[in-house]
């Protein structure tokens, strides 16, 4: 079976991205005026101790909501409500440090600030703990470790979590490799509509040799979905995968190549296409 992109290489560190900047707007003077004034308002609880107020400035430094952006202004703000176990505040701290953003970049800091949000339940926290230990960013790698923390996600209904544990149970990451299991899991984030689940499900019913799992038509099914959200070509390389291993080699041909007109250099690609070319010029 082709082996699955990690979770880790596939999804990096995107699900630690903070909340997106609030839209430029044009705003009255009475607006600005009434934000000014909540601005203020939440300054002054958040110095008294309140936590919501506390998290809600760090965010709005981060993202320029009112105020000018301001990392470091951002750092001061999580800092205190992670100081007072917050559970978001840490996570938010803890992307921080993984950036060196207001703060030096510093792995150790970010996977501390990560595992004591995690310790509390938060999905995201365990999910990003689980891709810290993945990787031996800061924390020894530890692929049962990293397991651990992934299950807890899952078990959460985190997708991205429930597609971090297929993926370990396909390439057997800190476990047997198991991908009627896999495929359980992968299928549970499909169901949320999560798009890098329905490509590395139908990869895996591509692929497989588990006669449970394997099922080409369903592979093309949702693959063909997951290259309808966008221009990813990871996931044209999955539906060429899919086409073949349906024996529809001429349509695996055409769609590696637009795969590969949109990442000319990815060596995968490339002897996949030269495998399906072979097959459909030659038998297989």
């Amino acid at each position: 079976m082709r082996s699955l992109k990690k979770f880790a290489e596939v999804l990096m560190f995107a699900a630690m991205v903070l909340l997106p900047a609030a839209r430029a707007r044009t705003q009255s003077a009475e607006q600005v005026s009434a934000r000014k004034k909540t601005i203020t308002d939440l300054k002054e609880i958040g110095f008294a101790g309140d936590v919501a107020a506390q998290v809600r400035l760090g965010v709005i430094y981060l993202t320029g909501d009112g105020v000018p952006k301001d990392d470091v202004e951002a750092v001061k703000w999580l800092r205190m409500a992670a100081n007072q176990d917050n559970p978001v505040a840490e996570r938010y701290l803890a992307e921080m440090y993984f950036k060196g953003r207001g703060v030096t970049a510093d792995n150790e800091e970010a996977a501390k600030w990560l595992r004591m949000s995690a310790e509390q339940g938060d999905a995201q926290s365990e999910y990003n703990l689980a891709v810290l230990y993945s990787q031996g960013q800061g924390v020894p790698r530890n692929l049962k470790e990293s397991l651990n923390w992934m299950t807890k996600a899952a078990e959460q209904n985190l997708a991205a979590g429930q597609m971090g544990l297929g993926v370990a149970y396909g390439n057997g990451d800190g476990v047997l490799a198991n991908p009627a299991v896999a495929a359980e899991w992968y299928q549970k984030a499909v169901d949320q509509n999560y798009v890098p689940a329905m490509s590395n499900l139908a990869m895996l019913m591509a692929t497989t040799t588990n006669a449970k799992v394997r099922n080409p038509k369903q592979a093309i099914a949702l693959a063909t979905r997951a290259v309808g959200t966008g221009s990813n070509p990871e996931y044209l390389n999955t539906l060429a995968a899919a086409y073949f291993a349906d024996g529809q080699t001429d349509q695996a041909v055409a769609t590696e190549e637009k795969a590969l007109t949109r990442d000319p250099e990815n060596d995968s690609y490339k002897q996949a296409y030269a495998k399906y070319q072979a097959a459909a010029h030659g038998g297989r």
